[in-house]
């Protein structure tokens, strides 16, 4: 059954025989319902394999992803999830199916215009992650006051650790505290920036792993 919110002339919402309407980045939209009574080809498996392991590394991160994709998303009226899907499946899966995994190296996490992190670092201690980047003597304002996106993600647990607006370009430097039982768990790391107003992100970059096995 669909609902039209706003009477006979206004927008519809929901199913109508085999046609579906529904609201996306505020655009009313319709699609139609398909059905398949073939068994799958061997191409359609390997398809639907490689966004079930793009989707186990991506949903932990979903709140990361939706502000590290926002401002592409607003600029290409698509949803912040679609495009890191998108990127991912496209450039960061390796092997063949069945045996298709994440490239963590190659993974994209946040995507945009700003400066990325020039000559990142990254250091496990006692509590956490001790994140370092380059910055240039002659910085100038507003890329200054860009602030730093941090994410630990887990493969074995598929959790991760973030922190969305850290300590400015400037410092040079941030910290990301884990829980004890995370220190030991095997981990992959990535930093990124978002600017002081929130509308530019950075992409992101990988800063590499650790308690690989």
């Amino acid at each position: 059954m669909a609902i039209s919110k706003n009477g006979p002339l206004g927008a519809t919402s929901g199913k109508i025989g085999n046609l579906v309407y529904y609201e996306c980045m505020g655009q009313e939209r319709v699609r139609t319902v398909g059905y398949n009574l073939h068994p799958p080809t061997t191409a359609q498996l390997a398809s639907r394999a490689e966004i079930s392991v793009t989707s186990r590394f991506l949903k932990p991160a979903l709140e990361f992803i939706n502000t590290g994709f926002a401002a592409k998303a607003a600029a290409e009226l698509r949803l912040t999830y679609n495009l890191a899907m998108s990127y991912n499946k496209l450039n960061a899966l390796t092997g063949v199916y069945p045996n298709c995994s994440i490239d963590y190296e190659k993974a994209l996490l946040s995507q945009g215009d700003l400066q990325t992190a020039q000559n990142p670092s990254v250091a496990l201690t006692a509590n956490g992650l001790q994140f370092s980047w380059f910055t240039a003597p002659d910085m100038a304002w507003p890329e200054l006051s860009d602030q730093v996106m941090l994410l630990a993600y887990f493969p074995g647990s598929r959790k991760v650790s973030f922190a969305l607006y850290g300590p400015e370009r400037i410092q040079g430097t941030a910290f990301l505290a884990l829980g004890t039982p995370m220190l030991d768990q095997y981990m992959e790391t990535y930093i990124s920036f978002i600017s002081a107003d929130r509308k530019q992100v950075s992409d992101s970059v990988y800063t590499g792993s650790f308690n690989k096995i």
